[in-house]
C-alpha cells in the first residue's frame, strides 16, 4: 500500500520471505528529489495500516529533529 504524507511516499506491505513467514517491508522517500530516508522490514504483527500510521508519526518526528533522517551527518562523513 503506498500513502502520501507531507511530501513524502511511504510504502508498506506485507509479503512472505525467502524463509517462508511473513515480514512487513516498508519504505519512505521525500517526493522532492527522491531521497530514500528509511527502507527496512520487521516482522511487527502490525497490519499494514497500523504501519503507514507509525510511519506518519516517524515523518512528524524526523521533522522536530535538527538534521532530519540524518541527512547532513551523512554528507559530512
Amino acid at each position: 500500500m503506498i500513502s502520501h504524507y507531507k511530501g513524502y511516499e511511504i510504502e508498506v506491505k506485507r509479503e512472505e520471505c525467502m524463509a517462508g513467514y511473513d515480514l512487513l517491508y516498508f519504505t519512505i522517500t521525500r517526493e522532492s528529489d527522491g531521497y530514500l530516508c528509511e527502507g527496512d522490514f520487521t516482522d511487527e504483527e502490525a497490519t499494514v495500516r497500523e504501519f503507514i500510521g507509525y510511519m506518519k508519526e516517524r515523518i512528524d518526528n524526523e521533522h522536530k529533529e535538527e538534521d532530519p533522517w540524518m541527512e547532513k551527518s551523512w554528507a559530512a562523513g
